[in-house]
């Protein structure tokens, strides 16, 4: 079986819209909006060396007919500003303020938060600088919370460790091969040759510097999950090649009431690999987060 994923015609979603936004230190963040404008509010947040082309299946798919769907390009990803000074991605606040000012900008009322792989962090840095008051539910998708630490490293695959070095080198050859060699752990079946070549494109949109410093940071954002008083739902593959399942299983066990779906035959990509099934779970999930919202 061949992935084939919708990572080329996500930009072209009926009734998508583009916007630039001004995001942490007034960087300029790429946001692109689909979906029912009266509907409940989701915010995709992508992983490292990814785009908003990503959620393709989610922006196009039938989650448009009753959701406000919003994705952004990541700094240093896609189309949002991608100074090289590592101060512009070492700092939490700034990741923070990244995702404030898209809740800001669109007037968006306790949407659902939804992090991929490096989204994890970005949706924890936000909490730590913000609260959870403006924020209706969190979905973690094969994502990570603890950076820089030993804790941290020992979630990650033997695979994806043995060509980390590769993917934040400066020098251009091992940079292109560590890339080429990466996307495949995405996902368990082998990607079509389009989706691989849009997706590699994608990739080395990001500057090494831009690599390097995205890794920089020691994070341990127990503290900030464990607090928490949101429905909070963790997806995870369970052949996913670059985060254990242990990553998963410890974000669920942390946050207090929340839901642990690990996807048998699944790697690191759910909402990719079976899109009808993460859509599903996804939808199920906004109307646990309704229900809660109309008790309080």
């Amino acid at each position: 079986m061949v992935v084939a994923l919708m990572l080329g015609t996500a930009a072209h979603a009926t009734g998508q819209e583009t916007r630039k936004i001004a995001g942490g230190s007034g960087l300029n963040v790429a946001v692109y909006e689909a979906g029912n404008p009266a509907g409940p509010a989701i915010v995709f947040l992508h992983g490292f060396l990814g785009s908003h082309l990503v959620w393709g299946e989610q922006l196009s798919g039938a989650l448009a007919d009753d959701y406000r769907l919003i994705a952004i390009d990541l700094r240093g990803h896609g189309a949002s500003d991608k100074p090289l000074q590592p101060e512009a991605y070492t700092s939490s606040a700034l990741w923070a303020e990244d995702v404030a000012a898209v809740l800001r900008e669109h007037d968006l009322d306790r949407p659902v938060l939804v992090g991929w792989s490096y989204g994890g962090y970005i949706i924890s840095d936000y909490l730590r600088a913000f609260g959870s008051e403006k924020v209706g539910g969190l979905v973690f998708v094969s994502a990570v919370t603890k950076a820089g630490t030993e804790a941290a490293q020992a979630v990650l695959q033997e695979e994806l460790l043995g060509i980390f070095g590769g993917l934040l080198s400066p020098d251009v050859g091992m940079s292109i091969a560590s890339t080429r060699a990466f996307l495949p752990l995405l996902t368990k079946a082998p990607l079509n040759e389009e989706t691989y070549e849009v997706a590699l494109a994608g990739a080395m949109m990001v500057p090494p510097e831009v690599r390097l410093a995205m890794f920089s940071r020691e994070l341990d954002n127990d503290d900030v999950l464990s607090g928490l008083e949101l429905p909070t739902l963790v997806v995870h593959g369970r052949d996913d090649r670059l985060v254990r399942v242990s990553a998963a299983e410890h974000i669920a066990a942390t946050v207090p009431g929340a839901e642990l779906l690990v996807y048998d035959g699944i790697g690191h990509a759910p909402f990719m690999e079976d899109p009808q099934r993460f859509n599903r779970d996804l939808r199920e999930f906004m109307r646990a987060v309704r229900e809660v919202s109309q008790n309080q």
